[in-house]
């Protein structure tokens, strides 16, 4: 699997060109000449023709952010991150989006485009060759089952697992919001846990143990360090390496790795600097090489729960 070399953004700025030009190169020729309308007209009969914006990320995204009479749509998470992290070329995954406002108003819209709901309430389309999930802003798992409280878009960045995560793009306005300190801990890879409780948690400790190993993070948090010390004891390596499979088609979570932490939470009695440093001495005399990204990491690197 080829990896990319992060080169993190200095400044909101720069995301904003970063992201603009990724969603404005993905667009193709239009099918049809004719003009998309910015008021939403009713719904046609069966059977008649209907100009639906499929022809690109860009077109779908102006056309819902223009014909919304309350509301807006953000970009959310993972398109957010990678753009910021490793640019256009390590971006390669689904397109998260949420609606603030007027949800009922998009749905019909959705469905013509063929959009299939998705047990979270949400829909999930292909736009322009790119799967997109959007869903409604309230809707959010975590908001859903009150463990983040709703009180506006920016709730949203308390609902992610990683801190990566934690950061929405408001299409329309093409500004952001996110975390304190977001921009920061993305330069200097600082992997943090934000929510630990999430509804597909296998899927979510592949997620995690993926940012270790392919995404190049260089300081964990105690959190985080427990969080995949706490992921060894719920799931065995194999678990995790077909859950990988299944999810991205490739394997990079490596046996050392998933061991490392396996370690940690085996010395659970001692201080977390300590389980560290435990952890590697066992991995070497057992003859087994962390892989470099880790072997690298100091006890500097430790970061205390915030």
């Amino acid at each position: 699997m080829a990896e990319h070399k992060p080169n993190p953004v200095d400044s909101f700025e720069n995301l904003r060109d970063r992201v603009e030009r990724f969603i404005l190169a993905s667009t193709r020729p239009r099918q049809s000449q004719a003009q998309l309308s910015l008021a939403l007209p009713p719904l046609p009969e069966r059977g008649a023709n209907v100009i639906t914006p499929r022809g690109s990320v860009a077109e779908f995204l102006g056309f819902l952010s223009d014909a919304l009479p309350r509301g807006d749509i953000y970009l959310f998470g993972g398109v957010l991150r990678d753009l910021a992290l490793l640019g256009r070329r390590g971006f390669n995954s689904d397109i998260d989006l949420v609606v603030e406002g007027d949800w009922d108003y998009c749905i019909p819209y959705l469905q013509s485009l063929e959009a299939r709901k998705n047990k979270f309430g949400g829909y999930r389309l292909r736009i322009g060759g790119w799967p997109i999930d959007i869903w409604n802003a309230r809707d959010t798992w975590a908001i859903t089952q009150g463990l983040v409280a709703y009180r506006g878009i920016a709730s949203l960045t308390q609902t992610t697992v990683l801190n990566w995560d934690a950061i929405l793009m408001n299409w329309r306005t093409r500004t952001f919001i996110y975390r304190d300190g977001y921009l920061a801990e993305l330069k200097s890879r600082l992997l943090d846990i934000v929510l630990e409780q999430n509804p597909n948690r296998l899927r979510m400790a592949v997620r995690v143990f993926r940012h270790i190993s392919v995404k190049d993070a260089r300081q964990v948090t105690s959190s985080a360090a427990m969080y995949l010390a706490n992921c060894t004891a719920q799931y065995s390596f194999d678990a995790i390496h077909n859950e990988e499979i299944r999810s991205y088609g490739n394997a990079a979570i490596e046996l050392p790795i998933y061991r490392f932490f396996e370690r940690i939470k085996e010395n659970e009695d001692l201080e977390m600097r300590a389980r560290f440093e435990t952890a590697s001495e066992s991995l070497k005399k057992e003859g087994i090489a962390v892989p470099y990204r880790q072997s690298e990491w100091n006890f500097d690197n430790m970061v205390g729960n915030r």
